[in-house]
């Protein structure tokens, strides 16, 4: 009888280890909102993106920033040349104060 338990008991303790991966990963996450901050981060994220050589992809991970936005940013890049500063975005039609405050944690600033 115990013999027939074991696989039935060794797959409990596996389901319960990756359950417990899962819910440890989640209150991991260093971009946690809470309602009383808005877009303000509770931790910096550990992650930067290089506005001057990320693709659409990665952009689009970015706060407030979806394809037709990504898209736009790369065209512009690619025309343009680079942003070199966070404020240098601002040239992108649709991104306003608004979205560079949203995403300012998140880019990789060159030194100054």
């Amino acid at each position: 009888m115990n013999q027939e338990r074991a696989p039935i008991q060794g797959l409990a303790v596996l389901s319960l280890c990756a359950l417990t991966m899962l819910i440890g990963l989640r209150f991991t996450q260093t971009q946690m909102r809470t309602p009383a901050q808005g877009n303000q981060y509770s931790t910096l994220p550990q992650w930067r993106v290089d506005l001057d050589h990320a693709g659409q992809d990665e952009l689009q991970a970015l706060p407030g920033i979806g394809p037709a936005l990504a898209a736009a940013i790369v065209a512009d890049r690619n025309m343009r040349g680079p942003f070199q500063t966070l404020a240098g975005l601002d040239r992108v039609r649709g991104v306003g104060p608004a979205i560079l405050s949203q995403i300012k944690p998140f880019v990789l600033q060159p030194p100054q």
